[in-house]
């Protein structure tokens, strides 16, 4: 899943960037921050397969109720957004290729 997640991302260093990169801090063993946002993340790459609307707030919000801090930066607010974007565009270019019936092949 999170592999799928990386290839939405345009790069390593755009995840290192904006706080997301491999290496952890306290924050992160209590699983909240960047911990948090690849859960929002994960969470929200399900919720889009079978759902036509996200709401990141709502999710995060939900997710804070059982653990303070999910998501703690303006820049993981940001980033998760990108990818949600990414995730739609994705979605509906999947879309539009499997509404194709036929395909008029040759004209004689």
């Amino acid at each position: 899943m999170f592999i799928q997640l990386f290839h939405t991302c345009s790069s390593f260093q755009e995840l290192k960037s904006v706080g997301l990169d491999l290496s952890h801090d306290a924050a992160d063993l209590a699983g909240v921050g960047r911990t948090g946002t690849f859960i929002a993340l994960d969470r929200l790459m399900q919720h889009i397969r079978e759902h036509e609307f996200a709401d990141i707030l709502g999710m995060v919000s939900e997710m804070r109720s059982h653990r303070l801090s999910m998501v703690q930066t303006e820049e993981q607010y940001v980033f998760i957004h990108q990818c949600v974007l990414l995730m739609w565009q994705k979605k509906k270019q999947q879309s539009i290729t499997s509404d194709v019936i036929y395909e008029n092949a040759s004209k004689t």
